[in-house]
């Protein structure tokens, strides 16, 4: 699998690993006020202080095998404390991320730790990486008459029709900026569950399934995320390894 292919899946999964929170094939509650759900979401999920974030994500490789990662996060916004661990389970393959005091720390697992400090654009990024999905809900704000919703179990399970033009325009556009360069996402058999809670409007979890075409390679993406102790995060505590490396 060459690198430029490699940079793109990675960004796919990161992409639908954050972003992609939408689903198909639920039958609507025609009582509930869909503008009024996404717009408690879009307070609720504002007032996010902290939490964690687990992602698994997978994509499978027409004449390529797979790649699979799983994303392990802790966040604390306010100040800016973050936790990061990135593991490619068919590559075996560790990253371990911690900022703290405008630093960002990473290291391979091989206690090699390299420090930098950390701009204030890539701040606001990894306050985002938390709950990106606040854009997501202003912009199926705009195309109500694409989306369902429906009670079950104490929760509100979201729905998009299939092959929706503007979720087609939404990714390719976020890809395109991270990769650098145009990318054509188009999406086929797209299977998505989207969980918001019922009492507090925070997002729990969400599944996605699709198959798409990239440099013409056939590919299945499917990513599990769920989100946990919302603003109970307390501290985050960088290694002393990390904080005395010269690197």
């Amino acid at each position: 699998m060459n690198k430029s292919l490699k940079k793109i899946l990675f960004t796919v999964l990161t992409i639908f690993a954050v972003f992609f929170v939408v689903a198909c094939g639920n039958k609507e509650d025609t009582n509930i006020n869909k503008e009024e759900v996404f717009q408690k979401s879009v307070e609720a999920n504002n007032n996010i202080k902290s939490g964690n974030k687990l992602a698994n994500a997978k994509i499978e490789v027409e004449g390529e095998g797979s790649v699979e990662f799983t994303i392990d996060t802790s966040i604390i916004k306010e100040p800016l404390a973050m936790k990061a661990i990135i593991e490619q389970k068919n590559e075996n393959t560790k990253i371990t991320t911690f900022i703290k005091n405008n630093m960002i720390y990473v290291t391979t697992g091989n206690n090699d730790w390299q420090k930098e400090t950390l701009s204030e654009n890539d701040a606001e990024k990894f306050k985002d990486s938390l709950d990106s999905s606040v854009e997501m809900n202003k912009i199926l704000k705009d195309h109500l008459d694409k989306v369902t919703i429906k009670e079950k179990g104490g929760n509100y399970i979201v729905s998009v029709a299939k092959d929706s033009d503007f979720l087609k325009e939404f990714l390719n556009e976020e890809i395109s900026n991270i990769v650098g360069q145009a990318i054509d996402f188009d999406s086929k058999n797209a299977t998505v569950e989207y969980v918001i809670d019922k009492e507090t409007y925070f997002i729990k979890s969400s599944f996605f399934s699709v198959e798409t075409k990239i440099q013409d390679k056939k590919l299945k993406i499917v990513t599990e995320v769920t989100l946990s102790n919302i603003n109970s995060v307390e501290e985050i505590t960088v290694p002393e390894e990390a904080l005395n490396s010269s690197n």
